[in-house]
């Protein structure tokens, strides 16, 4: 038992510690036939918005801090959420507009699964 402990050591020390706070850089692959300006990243702890200038935006957040990808409130009429990512040090999301972002999630786990 306590060779398990020890060979695993690394692992567990890592579970207790403190996620680091990092800057994200957050890219946006725009694939919609509307301006990337009416996208905008929302953290889901504190749904703060993040907004892109030339498709990039840089977000000060913990790591493994769940984002994902929304239309900007200055666009009330239109509405586009996309799937929660966690954040790493470099991140693209992706603005389809073509196919729901959660559709498209079930699909590809139903393909993944049944292939």
């Amino acid at each position: 038992m306590l060779l398990i402990l020890i060979s695993n050591w690394s692992n567990l020390k890592d579970g207790f510690k403190k996620p680091e706070l990092i800057i994200s850089k957050v890219t946006l692959k725009n694939e919609c036939s509307i301006t990337s300006d009416a996208f905008v990243v929302v953290h889901q702890k504190t749904k703060r918005i993040f907004y892109f200038s030339n498709n990039l935006s840089r977000i000060k957040l913990h790591e493994n801090d769940m984002i994902r990808l929304a239309i900007s409130p200055k666009y009330p009429d239109y509405v586009y959420n996309g799937d929660f990512f966690k954040a790493k040090p470099e991140i693209t999301l992706t603005a389809n507009c073509e196919t729901d972002p959660r559709m498209k999630s079930i699909f590809n786990s139903m393909r993944d699964q049944f292939n």
